[in-house]
């Protein structure tokens, strides 16, 4: 491995578990809206400084380098795989999770800023995506909100409970008007729905059928009381809370759109 790779990863990863030791797992909470996207754009902007001024070059050369998205790719895709198989540990709250990501999207903003080869096009778009799905899924973490509450029929509620326990404004008051549920003949239910209101609005909720409150925000049906099945005088709703997901999707555009372009490149010098 280059050594000025070396030097550049190690004290990285050394401060984040000095960091981990000390304060313990991130509180995304901190990285929430603006702070996530002025600390996307710093990076972005120091690095292209970096980059123009051709400051420590030999560093840099060494996080631009394909051998750096190797090895940071594989520390990410080890990360990855300790928050799959041990979900206890949290690690995707730990300091040194947020230094293998960092790193890796250092290496694509690098790599973006100095490319000088053939087919940019193709090569823009692809590592642009890859940026972007990171960010979307690390630095958007934070603006991400997952809620329940039990809601009695005719009740109104104003917040629901994080995973964590802890209450939440909605900003908005909600209404469940009712419930009701279909069953086949052994019991099974086919469906259940329940009417819910709010602002003014009214809408029916069912399984996997949600009601987008907002362009960030989705309404889901998830549990009812099942002993009593369609009388059941209650309902769980879960308030989701993605405003991240639709960079992710034109991420998931660029890498398309990108795949076709490096297709048809390969034919045409076939």
């Amino acid at each position: 491995m280059d050594k000025n790779l070396v030097y550049s990863v190690l004290p990285l990863l050394a401060l984040s578990a000095v960091l981990q030791v000390v304060m313990g797992n991130l509180d995304l909470g901190i990285f929430s809206f603006p702070v996530n996207v002025a600390l996307l754009l710093a990076l972005g902007g120091i690095l292209y400084v970096l980059t123009r001024e051709r400051v420590g070059e030999r560093f840099m050369s060494a996080l631009a380098s394909a051998h750096a998205a190797a090895v940071f790719v594989a520390l990410t895709g080890i990360g990855c795989l300790l928050i799959a198989f041990f979900p206890k540990w949290d690690f995707q709250h730990s300091w040194i999770f947020a230094a293998m990501l960092l790193l890796l999207m250092s290496n694509l903003f690098l790599a973006i800023f100095r490319y000088k080869g053939r087919f940019k096009v193709r090569f823009y778009l692809n590592h642009v995506a890859l940026l972007l799905l990171i960010a979307s899924l690390s630095l958007g973490a934070a603006d991400m909100r997952r809620m329940r509450a039990v809601v009695n029929i005719g009740d109104t509620v104003d917040k629901a409970y994080t995973e964590e326990g802890l209450p939440y404004s909605l900003g908005y008051e909600l209404k469940l008007e009712s419930f009701d549920a279909d069953f086949y003949d052994n019991n099974v239910p086919s469906e259940f729905r329940a009417v819910v209101s709010s602002e003014g609005e009214q809408r029916t909720v069912r399984v996997n059928h949600p009601w987008r409150k907002t362009w960030c925000e989705d309404i889901y049906l998830t549990g009812y009381d099942t002993k009593a099945g369609a009388e059941s005088e209650y309902c769980i709703l879960e308030f989701i809370v993605q405003p991240w997901k639709y960079v992710a999707v034109v991420a998931i555009v660029l890498f398309a759109v990108g795949a076709v372009l490096l297709l048809w490149g390969g034919r045409q010098r076939n």
